[in-house]
């Protein structure tokens, strides 16, 4: 499988990953949105460019450990906020399926994407790249910044 080599940079609320070798942006994350050129197919056969909330982001800001519910997994970047230490927020994301997820507040947090997890410790202004697995402790996990 060919591999194409891409780095990040994050500038002024803007996250942007871009390919190494001709420097054509991959995937863009502003607060306004999302764009991306997708080459691949999607689920529901999407192969194109989507933009905006196609993709879809959600806020959530919690004082207690809190499981996504099913609405809130079909989004791809989740920019969270524990409003007490010591908690934990668990996504429960299928198999595959990718998620960004930022932590916009003051107290770092563990993210799991099963409760079976041992989970991640997510600092404040971090942000994680994801990839699920239904095993836990088997999901991919990158720290972007």
């Amino acid at each position: 499988m060919a591999v194409t080599k891409i780095r990040s940079k994050w500038v002024a609320g803007l996250l942007e990953f871009f390919g190494i070798t001709a420097g054509t942006t991959v995937l863009k994350i502003t607060e306004s949105g999302i764009e991306g050129n997708l080459t691949g197919d999607v689920t529901g056969n999407v192969i194109g460019s989507q933009t905006g909330a196609v993709l879809g982001s959600k806020v959530i800001e919690k004082a207690a450990d809190y499981a996504l519910v099913a609405a809130e997994k079909a989004n791809l970047v989740f920019s969270l906020k524990a409003t007490a230490g010591s908690k934990t927020f668990t996504l429960g994301l299928a198999a595959g399926q990718v998620a960004f997820v930022y932590n916009h507040g003051t107290e770092s947090y563990t993210v799991k994407n099963v409760a079976g997890d041992t989970g991640t410790v997510l600092a404040t202004t971090k942000l994680l790249l994801i990839v699920g697995s239904a095993t836990a402790n088997a999901s991919t996990v990158i720290e972007l910044n």
